[in-house]
């Protein structure tokens, strides 16, 4: 789009469409890939190539070690994924973007403690429980909850690139494609079935919003590719 950045986002699912277990614990996606070295290359080789990378609170909640970076996936081929970045002119890393409406945010967390820059987008009354950030961390407090141009619009503020990566989770999905300000989505769909049970709310792919058959986004298969029982689905979201 001219007027604003390429937005694409990165998930893996169950067969049956579910992000995560939901259980104590036992929340994270690597659980729902099953750690597959081909989905862990694709979400490096994504970081890589992003100039920012946008997640919600709740998917922070459950990455509480994470750090966001290609280097932490895919260990092994940190220097190649470091050469990929400086041949693109970017920095060594993209720009970290949180999103809380409201200010839940554990300022503590080892991504908040690196010294790289990070965002922190959040609500008027979010921003009073995030007083004092650390170094490099930039709260940036609207007066409601943003909606997804208005991330866009910040992020693009604070990085010349114009390639923002989402990771999740599905409410924040749900607001991109709402909004259509998403363009692209990668989709790995993991070999394993999780269920749901009303006792057990477990997140489906997006959340928050409920599409109708006149306005649900339809999508166009620019790729597929399969590494043992692992299929790897990219789509163009069509306007």
């Amino acid at each position: 789009p001219a007027d604003r950045p390429w937005v694409f986002a990165n998930f893996v699912t169950t067969i049956d469409g579910l992000v995560s277990f939901a259980l104590p614990g036992r929340s994270q996606a690597s659980l729902v890939s099953l750690g597959h070295p081909a989905d862990r290359f694709v979400l490096a080789l994504l970081r890589a190539c992003a100039d920012a990378v946008i997640v919600g609170a709740g998917t922070l909640r459950e990455e509480r070690k994470a750090l966001w970076t290609a280097e932490e996936v895919v260990p092994e081929l940190a220097s190649e994924l470091a050469s990929l970045r400086a041949a693109l002119g970017k920095p060594p890393h993209p720009l970290l973007v949180f999103v809380s409406a409201s200010g839940k945010v554990d300022l503590g967390l080892p991504v908040f403690r690196t010294g790289e820059p990070v965002l922190v987008i959040t609500t008027t009354e979010g921003g009073g429980r995030l007083e004092k950030p650390p170094a490099g961390v930039d709260v940036q407090a609207l007066e409601r909850a943003p909606r997804a141009r208005e991330i866009v619009d910040l992020v693009a503020q604070q990085t010349k690139g114009r390639l923002l990566l989402t990771e999740g989770g599905p409410a924040v999905l749900g607001q991109f494609l709402r909004d259509r300000m998403l363009d692209e989505l990668f989709l790995t769909l993991a070999p394993q079935l999780a269920g749901r049970s009303a006792e057990e709310r477990r997140l489906g792919l997006v959340e928050g919003i409920a599409f109708d058959p006149d306005d649900a986004p339809r999508t166009e298969l620019l790729s597929v590719r399969r590494a043992d029982d692992h299929l790897f689905f990219r789509y163009r979201i069509r306007r």
